[in-house]
């Protein structure tokens, strides 16, 4: 009898930290709407003053237009993004809009409903609660201040701060190679350089992207569990700011980030395969919590029928509804893809050619350092990239009609590859008693360490084992 109770304790006790993790999780969901019911209490008519001013500057929209890398700018979803919020009545409450997201008209239709409404009309049948539309917490205020093009510069320093973010958290967790390997190539191979002033809303988007690699690479620098706890809550706030532009890129960015860090720390190649397991597991299971959360709250209060035929609408018409320039064949979103990729981004094949040969330095110090068995850690850390290709197969339809900016998957795919290659390099682990950069306490022996680096870096992390030199 104690021996069954010693058994039921035990297995509380190792599910306890999951129904912790899953009630912070849906604890979340009520500060996430909390928070946008504050970006809906921002007034209407700043924003629609700003925003008119932009109609007539010509900046708002236009429809087609090329991006100043010669990919299609994303002003359809700009103006969506642009818009949200705008077109209800002064009467109706902040929790209210917050409720249902009513919303202008693409950049078509909505320089009238701007105009309309600035002379007081109110707009119906415009909800737009299928998604979060969590970015309104930052477009509202800031259009309200500064209008639009303020928006597309804090929008852009956003993207870049969490860039630089995400390069410094794993570099401070693996190495300055791993680090650059991660995030070069989805600059270099995607126009995220250009988004910031032709669709702002794909900025804020990527902001997230790197947002959620920085949660998820210092949570692994201190324990396993909050390794979990950083994808998760990356995973979360990813879907509260996203329209489903391109979630397989930080779900596969942050898992390779947790396992990466947990390689480096820990030279263990089933702890490294568990961590990359977890996180690739955790990831979209924060991100699908929240996207249901969002219809939980619409059901609420606007009725679950007319809520669940909105969803199985959206979902039926992203996995496979019917467009022209759509293939219903296996695989085809992920063909289309990398077909985009390779024939209209400009630097694609400069962008493959340095990850190849970033790759086969790799995988060569590897086999050096480490023998053939260092290529199993390389492929442990390369398995987060397969949530590219299962992304595009999965929302097949949403893949290929959005092609124009999912391509940015293929660079991805690409840089997890090249960084888990590098990873798998790292130097052994330095004797116990020898630091890690000068000599042996006999004075004699020295071990090899990275040019430069700063002594006192290798003091141990809470939970994890100490780091071993870098790459």
């Amino acid at each position: 009898m104690s021996a069954g109770r010693e058994a039921v304790r035990s297995r509380l006790h190792l599910l306890l930290p999951w129904a912790q993790g899953l009630g912070m999780l849906l604890v979340l969901q009520f500060a996430l709407f909390g928070l946008l019911t504050l970006g809906q209490a921002v007034p209407d008519r700043p924003v629609v003053e700003h925003l008119v001013a932009a109609v007539e500057d010509g900046t708002y929209g236009p429809i087609d237009t090329i991006d100043r890398m010669g990919t299609p700018a994303d002003t359809f979803t700009e103006c969506v993004v642009a818009g949200t919020g705008l077109g209800a009545s002064p009467e109706e409450s902040a929790f209210s809009r917050a409720v249902r997201m009513p919303r202008l008209a693409t950049c078509g239709g909505g320089p009238e409903q701007l105009r309309a409404i600035s002379e007081g009309a109110v707009l119906t049948d415009n909800d737009y609660f299928k998604y979060w539309a969590g970015y309104t917490v930052i477009t509202r205020p800031v259009l309200a201040l500064t209008g639009l093009e303020g928006l597309r510069i804090v929008s852009g320093t956003l993207m870049l701060l969490a860039l630089a973010g995400a390069f410094l958290a794993v570099r401070a967790g693996t190495s300055t190679a791993v680090g650059l390997a991660l995030v070069l190539p989805y600059v270099v191979g995607t126009n995220l350089l250009s988004t910031p002033s032709t669709s702002f809303s794909q900025s804020i988007s990527i902001a997230f992207i790197f947002l959620s690699v920085i949660l998820s690479a210092l949570g692994a620098a201190r324990s396993p569990r909050a390794a979990c706890a950083g994808a998760a809550l990356g995973g979360a706030l990813f879907c509260f700011v996203d329209l489903l532009t391109t979630p397989a890129v930080p779900w596969a960015m942050s898992a390779f980030a947790v396992g990466a860090v947990t390689w480096f720390h820990r030279r263990e190649l089933g702890a490294t395969l568990v961590a990359v397991l977890l996180a690739g597991a955790v990831w979209p299971v924060a991100f699908a919590v929240t996207w249901l959360a969002r219809w939980v709250f619409a059901g609420a209060f606007l009725g679950f029928p007319a809520t669940l035929e909105v969803v199985r609408r959206n979902v039926g018409n992203r996995t496979g509804g019917d467009h022209a320039r759509v293939s219903e064949a296996f695989g085809a979103g992920a063909r289309v893809n990398v077909s985009y990729w390779w024939q209209m981004v400009p630097t694609s094949g400069l962008v493959l050619t340095g990850c190849l040969l970033a790759a086969g330095v790799g995988l060569a110090l590897a086999l050096r350092r480490g023998g053939f068995a260092r290529w199993g850690a390389a492929a442990v850390l390369a398995l987060p990239a397969a949530a590219v290709p299962v992304w595009y197969t999965v929302l097949s339809n949403h893949s290929q009609i959005h092609a124009f900016f999912v391509n940015r998957g293929v660079a991805a795919a690409l840089a997890v590859v090249t960084a888990a290659c590098l990873a798998a390099a790292v130097r052994p682990r330095p004797e116990p008693g020898v630091p890690r950069s000068g000599r042996s306490p006999d004075g004699t022996a020295q071990v090899p360490g990275e040019p430069g680096e700063a002594p006192g870096r290798s003091e141990p992390v809470p939970g994890l084992a100490p780091r071993a030199p870098r790459t």
